[in-house]
């Protein structure tokens, strides 16, 4: 549920800049009463497409990534001249290693933000595949599409490293127009399309905890949830930073679950049988490794001592909370 509010709120935003930068584009007065009107229609036109456009959304998303990879290949090509390749790094030594670091981690916890979601879908797959092809197809499919479009967003902000934290501008302000508008356009259709997801995920998750709500339901309380988040990171605080606070977190408590949850399956081996609404053991295993993970954090939020002084602000919170939620419940999980 946390996932869903929080990707609702993310999606809404980046499309209510896309929206944005549109309206400048095309001469509308920029404000915050033009932010807001556009994050008002994203919020609406989310909410009703969750509602109303599940058919629509299956093609979206069956043929959108291809049109989305082709807007992205063009757009490398056009800003290819601009790219500042002789562009060196503002740290050095342990410092730079630490900001590498924190890159990965906001990557991994980008990844790890959607395990919940994969699951949801993986009932729409034929029986006979194989576990292996499953997991090895999605993996392959993750990891290219990570370092590609991850390596080209560092590559378009290397043009203006002082504009980097904000991409579609910068995008709008080096791209041809021919090229901006359509890629703006599909930016904010892909962004509204994509919070149905945070909202089927919703719904699966109050299901979960036995709470049966209708879809309408779900998308309303999603929606004014993700609304309330996006306002707030839009005009209260800075959007760039909830971001990767929000990833953060996610890398906080994300990490620990999931070595569980593998211990669970591939060395107890617990994949049948019948289901059980709380484990105890593995819930303390999960808590011990949020605990041991909290000294390590390194964000907007809360800076601990240990991560800034000794580690060079380096944040490896979901790597501690991992090796020791898996360690306890080795040890406490056996029946």
């Amino acid at each position: 549920m946390f996932l869903a509010v929080g990707w609702f709120a993310v999606d809404c935003v980046i499309a209510a800049q896309a929206i944005g930068q549109l309206a400048r584009l095309a001469g509308f007065p920029q404000g915050n009463a033009l932010n807001g009107f556009a994050l008002a229609v994203v919020v609406i036109v989310s909410i009703l497409v969750a509602v109303y456009g599940h058919q629509t959304i299956a093609v979206f998303e069956k043929y959108g990534a291809f049109v989305f990879v082709a807007f992205c290949a063009v757009l490398g090509l056009t800003l290819l001249p601009k790219i500042n390749w002789s562009l060196q790094p503002s740290l050095q030594g342990a410092d730079h290693l630490a900001a590498w670091v924190l890159g990965t981690s906001v990557i991994f916890a980008l990844v790890a933000s959607w395990f919940s979601f994969a699951s949801d879908y993986s009932r729409y797959l034929p029986r006979q595949l194989s576990d292996r092809g499953v997991a090895g197809w999605i993996a392959a499919g993750t990891a290219a599409s990570m370092f590609l479009f991850g390596a080209l967003g560092v590559l378009v902000a290397s043009i203006d490293p002082n504009r980097g934290g904000d991409l579609i501008a910068l995008i709008s302000a080096s791209a041809p127009l021919a090229v901006v508008v359509p890629f703006l356009l599909f930016i904010a259709v892909g962004e509204i399309w994509a919070n149905y997801l945070d909202v089927y995920t919703a719904g699966l998750s109050a299901l979960a905890l036995n709470l049966r709500v209708r879809r309408w339901a779900a998308a309303l309380a999603v929606g004014v949830l993700g609304g309330i988040l996006a306002f707030f990171a839009m005009f209260v605080s800075n959007f760039k930073d909830q971001y990767t606070n929000f990833l953060l977190i996610t890398y906080l408590w994300v990490p620990s679950w999931a070595a569980v949850m593998l211990v669970d399956m591939f060395v107890f081996r617990r994949r049948a049988g019948p289901p059980v609404l709380l484990r105890g053991r593995a819930v303390l295993a999960w808590l011990v490794g949020l605990a041991a993970a909290v000294p390590f954090v390194d964000s907007t939020l809360w800076q601990s001592p240990l991560a800034v002084n000794l580690l060079h602000n380096t944040d490896i919170s979901g790597y501690v909370g991992a090796v020791t939620g898996a360690a306890v419940y080795l040890v406490v999980g056996r029946r």
